[in-house]
């Protein structure tokens, strides 16, 4: 797999750090305990556009508890960051597993095109977190590197 200078794998790799700053697996994070600021900041860092999915009416049945804590804790202000925080905040919540076959999925479930993110890579992770974890998560998704690289190409040609 030739990475070196491909947009395509600076998009799942800021797509990977972004997950990485929120599992539950580093530093036994919690995501309710996140503020939206926070959240929204390393959104913008790592991922750069804003989500062209619709806010999300409903919430599904095994996120109840987690919007109700977060809500709770954080009353975040404004519709419009309502909105965009509550895709982003279940997006986050439904791939916490760190599966990239299901971080592409549930991306573009609740926010938009995997190909829109940032194209650049970043970094903004914590030396250890970057140094420790974010290379398990890749070679854990190896074959899905693979995969989800494949499919942006096929929709890179056919759009």
């Amino acid at each position: 797999m030739n990475v070196s200078n491909n947009p395509e794998f600076d998009r799942i790799m800021n797509l990977i750090r972004f997950n990485v700053n929120f599992t539950k697996y580093e530093h036994t994070m919690k995501l309710e305990l996140q503020s939206p600021d926070y959240v929204l900041e390393k959104y913008n860092h790592w991922i750069g556009f804003e989500p062209t999915v619709e806010h999300k009416l409903y919430t599904p049945d095994d996120m109840i508890d987690f919007f109700n804590k977060y809500w709770k804790i954080w009353r975040p202000g404004t519709d419009t960051i309502n909105s965009k925080l509550k895709n982003i905040l279940m997006y986050l919540y439904s791939t916490q597993n760190m599966n990239l076959l299901n971080m592409s999925n549930k991306f573009e479930e609740y926010i938009g095109p995997v190909s829109m993110i940032n194209s650049t890579s970043l970094k903004g992770l914590h030396v250890i977190a970057e140094r420790d974890f974010v290379p398990k998560v890749i070679e854990k998704n190896k074959e899905y590197i693979t995969i989800v690289l494949r499919d942006l190409k096929i929709k890179e040609i056919i759009s």
